[in-house]
């Protein structure tokens, strides 16, 4: 067993200085001791600098950056790491105090792989339970290609993948950078797993997800069809499944046109979801 795993866990950050501390918070109060927090600030133009000099840890590394999308602030991040896995949480997620003891105990199960999934959950700001999301059995076409039920703050990867693959950067692609990010990956490593929960995704209106509309959701979608269509690897191994990523989105689109009640357009999208 290795004794001792570091962990590189990046969180990229825009404008969240009123709850960034929260997922720090959660970070630093882990079982499991070995890691590095590094935050990438994308460029904020509120006091989130001071809010994380505040904290005083010798594991948090903060750097700040111009704006350039969350995709380009964790490839920065990459490069600063040093740990042997890389974690991704966004700025909102919290973690659970087992969630890097967890992984620690499942790498080494599996013998070190290239890169490990857990369990996790989705809560409201207030704590309420949402979902849970840990019947992951294996099927990755199921659960990583076709329906995205992964999440990056669960996923633990070998850095040197992590820097071979890293996100998309194009500034348009607001909805979808995990998706192609994930599915590169899957094409070519095997995708451990264990369905213990080990953190969370908070609900709230803010999130990046919250605020879209058709016309960017439309984008998303092709560039990213686009992008796979590209990959070789992932178009020999899964390509039969392009339609069913095309549905995920006619089923975002179909759900964005009913926010707006705007019935037309959701019948459209529904016919071919």
């Amino acid at each position: 067993m290795n004794e001792s795993i570091l962990f590189s866990v990046i969180v990229p950050t825009y404008n969240r200085a009123d709850i960034i501390q929260n997922t720090i918070k959660s970070l630093l109060e882990q079982s499991y001791k070995n890691f590095e927090i590094i935050i990438v600030d994308d460029g904020s133009t509120d006091n989130t600098a001071d809010v994380i000099r505040s904290i005083a840890d010798p594991r948090i590394k903060y750097f700040a950056k111009e704006n350039a999308e969350r995709g380009a602030a964790r490839n920065y991040g990459v490069t600063k790491a040093v740990g042997a896995y890389i974690i991704y949480f966004d700025s909102d997620d919290l973690a659970y105090p087992n969630h890097l003891q967890t992984a620690f105990e499942v790498l080494n199960r599996d013998q070190l792989p290239e890169m490990m999934h857990l369990g996790y959950d989705y809560r409201t700001e207030d704590g309420k339970l949402i979902k849970k999301v840990n019947r992951f059995d294996g099927n990755t076409v199921k659960y990583v290609v076709q329906k995205k039920m992964v999440a990056t703050m669960s996923i633990f990867i070998r850095k040197d993948i992590a820097e071979a693959f890293p996100f998309d950067e194009n500034r348009n692609f607001i909805m979808g950078e995990d998706a192609l990010h994930l599915c590169r990956l899957v094409a070519r490593y095997n995708f451990f797993y264990d369905n213990t929960i080990t953190s969370t995704v908070i609900v709230h209106e803010n999130r990046s997800m919250s605020n879209t509309n058709e016309t960017k959701l439309l984008f998303c979608k092709d560039y990213l069809v686009a992008e796979l269509q590209k990959d070789n690897v992932f178009m020999k191994n899964y390509g039969e499944y392009l339609p069913q990523i095309r549905n995920e989105y006619d089923y975002l689109l179909w759900s964005n046109c009913l926010d707006d009640r705007d019935n037309k357009r959701a019948w459209k999208y529904f016919k071919y979801y």
